[in-house]
């Protein structure tokens, strides 16, 4: 680990960001291919060069197959993209806010309330990401009450209230689902969470939220960096620690909040990228952030293909297939922090 993290000074961190985004872009087109309906991986990039470039001018697919690509499974893979760079990244902030290794906003119950948030919103018929954003603050308060934010906070305590608040939004949002009759709305689906409403109008709405937000936490870097050094010694550097929180809580419950709308509670990203990062290239937010958000994109795209392609008739939500790889990584997380306690 350690050798890696030399490894990746200022003269080639270029060199990995390169290798990332060719790594998005390869994964994303091959993500293309998969689905339900067969289409061959020449037909694919005929249709996409056809269509973004208007070559070749005659395709021997038919219409269908066009709509396939460009208006379902496009849109899919850019939704997947986004939300895995706004999971990714919210972890990191929320693991630097916390300084706390295993804070993340679906652990802490954050998107437990912007789901419930949203949930509210689809039945009152109003702008379900406002009431989603008011869930995610909602919540937010509850973790500062019971976990309080002053100075390093415990672990136990933290857990704790993350559970406690998990599953007190999650009875509300499962009963306005049990007695919801929206057929439209599929509640249950969409709280497992799934990228299959995804369309062009939700991605752009959703790349117009995260991008001046994700802009927002690469300037305060050198802030974030000052928080890991603990609060006391962030504010002896002149950080004014509760404002900077403040403005980072609302900024990341805007993200999640609007992330779950479109997809429903997608979890564990946020906790496993942002661990794995500062274990391979350490803890300067400089490069924890923009990493973290290229592995959420590939992580995201990954459990989502797994979503559409491991059963031949049906699609697995995608949360489902997150939660099976992030349930063991946080057990790991759980036994060596019992290890530490007892050494």
């Amino acid at each position: 680990m350690k050798r890696i993290r030399e490894n990746y000074k200022v003269g080639n961190i270029g060199f990995l960001y390169c290798l990332l985004i060719i790594s998005v872009i390869l994964l994303g087109l091959y993500s293309v291919t998969i689905g339900v309906s067969k289409i061959g991986t020449l037909d694919v990039f005929k249709i996409i060069s056809q269509q973004l470039l208007g070559f070749p001018k005659n395709l021997a697919v038919g219409e269908g197959q066009i709509t396939v690509i460009m208006n379902l499974r496009i849109p899919r893979i850019l939704m997947a993209l986004l939300t895995g760079l706004n999971l990714a990244v919210t972890g990191a902030i929320y693991q630097a806010l916390f300084k706390n290794d295993m804070a993340d906003p679906f652990m802490l119950g954050i998107s437990s309330g912007a789901s419930l948030g949203a949930g509210i919103g689809f039945m009152l018929g109003g702008f379900t990401p406002f009431y989603a954003f008011l869930g995610a603050l909602v919540a937010n308060v509850l973790v500062g009450m019971l976990s309080g934010l002053k100075g390093k906070t415990s672990t136990i305590r933290l857990l704790l209230s993350g559970i406690a608040i998990n599953y007190f939004f999650s009875a509300i949002l499962s009963f306005i689902r049990l007695y919801s009759d929206d057929k439209n709305l599929t509640l249950f689906s969409w709280g497992m969470g799934s990228l299959a409403s995804a369309s062009y109008k939700r991605v752009i709405i959703l790349a117009c939220v995260t991008f001046p937000i994700l802009f927002i936490f690469l300037l305060h870097r050198k802030e974030l960096n000052l928080l890991l050094m603990g609060e006391q010694a962030a504010k002896a550097m002149g950080l004014d620690v509760n404002r900077l929180r403040k403005i980072f809580l609302i900024l990341s419950s805007i993200l999640i909040a609007t992330t779950v709308c479109f997809t429903g509670t997608i979890g564990f990203v946020g906790l496993i990228i942002p661990h794995m990062v500062r274990l391979l290239f350490g803890s300067n937010y400089s490069k924890t952030l923009p990493i973290s958000g290229f592995l959420g994109m590939i992580f995201v795209l990954i459990c989502d293909n797994l979503s559409r392609s491991l059963l031949s008739s049906s699609e697995i939500p995608l949360g489902i297939i997150t939660s099976l790889f992030g349930a063991p990584y946080f057990m790991y997380l759980i036994y060596r922090e019992r290890k530490r306690s007892l050494t």
